[in-house]
């Protein structure tokens, strides 16, 4: 199974904009050049991720786009949806061959539990965990160009619960 590219690009361009807390906006330019990918094909991935209210853009001087929810709310699997749809992986063509196993069938059994699974992984990990785990294990790749220091919203922050 392989993501689309413009999976990776969602992604890769909301972990930079996790990974730096202490802007407000970010231009689509500023995030493309960090990423070496097409301005155009940014703009659009970028109209898809705020359609689905991963982003929100302002207009104006002080225009650009910033992430549509906190680093912990937004998850890989939020991400993949917007690109690679919910549809199943795997559609079995019984109908075609005469099949009539239906439920019992091992092999459709196995590829939904598979997809099940992945949904699961997918969805437990944010971007703020993304910030987090790239930090603790010695900094941020250099395309991101985030600080040491720099944490995500709400990192480091006693959460309601804790307190």
């Amino acid at each position: 199974m392989k993501y689309a590219q413009s999976t990776e690009t969602a992604i890769d361009s909301l972990f930079f904009m996790a990974a730096h807390p202490e802007k407000q906006d970010f231009s689509v330019e500023e995030i493309a050049t960090a990423q070496k990918v097409s301005l155009s094909y940014l703009a659009k991935i970028f109209q898809q991720l705020s359609k689905a209210g991963l982003l929100r853009s302002h207009r104006g001087a002080k225009g650009g786009y910033q992430l549509g929810k906190a680093t912990h709310e937004i998850t890989l699997w939020d991400i993949a949806l917007v690109f690679e749809g919910s549809s199943p992986m795997y559609e079995c063509n019984a109908s075609a061959k005469s099949c009539s196993l239906g439920p019992k069938c091992l092999i459709v059994n196995t590829f939904r539990e598979a997809e099940r699974r992945m949904q699961e992984v997918l969805q437990g990990v944010s971007l703020e965990h993304l910030v987090e785990s790239v930090r603790k294990n010695g900094g941020h790749p250099a395309w991101v160009g985030a600080h040491e220091d720099s944490k995500p919203v709400g990192v480091g922050e006693p959460s309601a619960a804790k307190a």
